[in-house]
């Protein structure tokens, strides 16, 4: 944001910018700016601030605390991880909002192309583009590694409370944002396959006690800085145990495979590949993903676990803000 503005000739005056409110930062008061974005309704003199990509949406929460300490004067803040945001609220006196989603957001960057439309800019921009897609690449590649250096593990949610609550009915139930605490089982080992054919493999199983799963993981989301919520924690027991009696169910593999006994006979058959248990090596690894807990006005404590969705039993021990 801080380069988007810079390259739309946004300036801001900072002498008396607020402090962070809810999460939301404010960029100054607008001191000078671009036509395009009077037309888009900004305007010199109003206060700027940026809801940056979250876990959490941004919702009427958000921004009511958002509003008990806004300065007064007028204010645009932009949602970057929302497209439409259109939420009902009413401003205290001499405070006016006007709320940008990311359609208006693409306009800006849209906008800082056009204007500053040479080739040199659009090579910088695909050199980015590949850069990313390199490192995604790359993530992938060393996402077994990454969690076993790794400290401090924050799983990324994409999961929308509400939708949860609106399956049972009960949408507009408060929900308190807390931490899950899970389990990543880093293992490695062997696959034997047909005529003793021997595979060196690594797979990263998670381990689900709230919704009592055991999974497979392959393509996985971190947010970089876990937020400071309480832990719920599940203590379990032989949990090394569970997961050496899953992993035929989740590693074993059944391959095509051609065969060809004459020219004219050719074709596929299906292979088992099975896990060695004598060459298996396990490590396990503590990772935290947000969730909701909420009261229902049937079942009492319930949990929304983050990481699929569903409504689980209020378990476990509630420690600490991390």
């Amino acid at each position: 944001m801080d380069d988007l503005f810079s390259t739309l000739g946004v300036h801001f005056d900072t002498s008396e910018t607020p402090s962070e409110i809810a999460e939301i930062r404010c960029y100054g008061v607008i001191r000078s700016l671009p036509k395009f974005m009077e037309d888009m309704g900004a305007k010199k003199g109003q206060f700027l601030w940026v809801s940056q990509s979250s876990w959490m949406e941004f919702s009427r929460n958000e921004l009511e605390a958002w509003l008990v300490d806004a300065p007064t004067g007028d204010h645009i803040i932009i949602v970057e991880s929302q497209n439409d945001v259109e939420i009902n609220y009413q401003c205290p006196s001499g405070v006016t909002l006007e709320l940008w989603g990311r359609k208006k957001l693409a306009l800006l960057i849209g906008y800082s192309v056009l204007e500053n439309n040479d080739l040199q800019d659009l090579k910088e921009i695909k050199e980015i583009e590949q850069n990313h897609s390199e490192l995604e690449i790359e993530h992938k590649e060393s996402l077994f590694q990454r969690i076993k250096n790794h400290k401090n593990l924050c799983l990324k949610s994409h999961i929308n409370p509400r939708d949860s609550l609106d399956s049972l009915g009960i949408s507009q139930i408060p929900c308190q944002p807390i931490l899950l605490e899970l389990c990543f089982w880093l293992v490695k080992g062997n696959l034997v396959g047909p005529e003793n054919s021997i595979e060196e493999r690594q797979w990263i199983i998670l381990e689900d006690n709230f919704s009592q799963e055991i999974t497979l993981q392959e393509n996985l989301d971190f947010i970089s800085s876990t937020p400071n919520l309480p832990i719920m924690i599940i203590p379990v027991e032989k949990s090394a145990e569970k997961i050496q009696n899953n992993l035929n169910n989740l590693c074993d593999e059944r391959r095509h495979e051609s065969i060809s006994t004459s020219e004219l006979n050719s074709g596929k058959l299906l292979r088992w590949w099975k896990v060695d248990k004598k060459s298996i090596e396990s490590m396990p690894k503590k990772v935290l993903v947000p969730s909701w807990a909420f009261i229902s006005p049937i079942d009492g404590k319930k949990i929304i676990n983050g990481l699929n969705g569903k409504v689980v039993e209020y378990k476990g021990e509630l420690k600490g803000i991390h």
